[in-house]
């Protein structure tokens, strides 16, 4: 029962990832067809991160001991009929209100779905089962750009919404009929909040951990186009540079997270973060399309090995504090890294160049790492 409800979650996720896929790279196309400037594409983008970044853990403080279902549903049919008004949209002014909503539907689907995997994970396989879940995110966070872009050739720009919202149709229909009802009832406290986190340190440097982790990838993702094109990379270049990161990344997840299982925690989230950072550091020693894809790889393994082990670590931290909080708080520190990363590594651009942001990345992220194992060892926290 648990295993077939890990695999229909995790399908359920792929599909939903693999619509938002699709329309994310013809955004910037989309909304400078309706005369969009520069500022606001940016904040198309920056309004749906912003936006889930608030509501997740909003919506997490929310749905604890309630009815997980019904969130879950609420957030996938709303994306279903959001995703069809991208094409009535008649200014840059309507698609960054769109996108707003976007983002705080979006706060009730995927965080919730880890949840479910959590409560329902067997004893001892927790990282196999978030693995599994992790590698359907990036796997169709992955796929959905490259199917985004032969649909878009085909039929054209509006034919990717209609799929975003026949996919997320599809897997509300999946939840609704194959997914049973769960509660996070006894799980932990009834409510999470910023004191309680202060009061219990060893969330607080996970919580740092992430910010940090999603800080290195949403600087890699900014900047390694910019980085490339001097090495003399063209976009397809680029675009194979980035896939293959994100790709690598989710393929990997499952394998590693077994490894969760056997060892130590704490060894696995800072070996992989250790790796991150060095890769990060390093990009700019590429000196073309294969040295960069080397080192985007190992970045992508160092990613593999850190997410699960950091995931399961925040599920045992809901044991006690809430689960569906504590992950939704867990989701939102992942976003405001992505945010902060870019606009952080950019000002470092300004000051020192393109070169200067990536050692500053990997700088960031080694020491983020050394002040969660220097949180977390002061407090204590659990090993395997």
């Amino acid at each position: 029962m648990a295993t077939r409800l890990l695999w229909l979650l995790s399908g359920i996720s792929f599909v939903v990832l693999l619509g938002v896929g699709i329309v994310v790279p013809l955004l910037p196309v989309y909304a400078r067809s309706l005369g969009a400037t520069a500022t606001q594409v940016g904040l198309i983008f920056t309004c749906f991160s912003l936006s889930r970044t608030i509501f997740t853990p909003v919506m997490g403080m929310i749905a604890e001991r309630r009815e997980l279902k019904v969130f879950i549903l609420t957030g996938l049919f709303l994306y279903a009929g959001i995703a069809l008004t991208y094409i009535w949209a008649g200014s840059p002014q309507a698609l960054i209100v769109i996108r707003t909503f976007h983002g705080m539907a979006s706060a009730c689907v995927l965080p919730l779905a880890m949840s479910y995997i959590a409560l329902i994970a067997e004893k001892g396989k927790e990282g196999a089962f978030i693995g599994s879940f992790n590698s359907a995110l990036f796997l169709g966070m992955g796929a959905g750009p490259l199917l985004g872009g032969v649909i878009t050739e085909a039929l054209g720009i509006h034919a990717a919404f209609v799929c975003l919202s026949i996919f997320s149709f599809i897997s509300g229909l999946l939840t609704f009929f194959f997914v049973p009802p769960m509660k996070s009832s006894g799980q932990g406290v009834p409510s999470f909040s910023l004191r309680a986190i202060a009061h219990y340190s060893p969330m607080a440097g996970l919580l740092l951990f992430r910010v940090i982790s999603a800080l290195g990838r949403g600087s890699l993702f900014a900047f390694i186009p910019l980085l490339a094109a001097r090495a003399g990379l063209n976009l397809l270049q680029v675009g194979i540079l980035i896939s293959t990161n994100i790709f690598i990344t989710g393929l990997l997840q499952r394998p590693f997270g077994k490894m969760v299982t056997q060892g130590n925690l704490m060894t696995l989230i800072i070996t992989g973060s250790l790796i991150s950072a060095a890769a990060l550091a390093g990009m700019p020693a590429g000196q073309g399309f294969w040295s960069f894809l080397a080192i985007g790889s190992i970045m992508g393994i160092g990613g593999a090995i850190s997410i699960p082990a950091s995931s399961v670590m925040a599920m045992e931290h809901g044991r006690t504090l809430g689960m569906t909080s504590s992950l939704g708080i867990f989701d939102a520190a992942w976003g405001v890294g992505m945010i902060l990363g870019p606009v952080l590594m950019g000002i470092v651009a300004d000051l020192s160049g393109i070169r200067g942001a990536f050692y500053a990345g990997g700088l960031v992220t080694a020491l983020g790492t050394w002040l969660f194992f220097y949180i977390s060892r002061k407090a204590g926290s659990m090993t395997r």
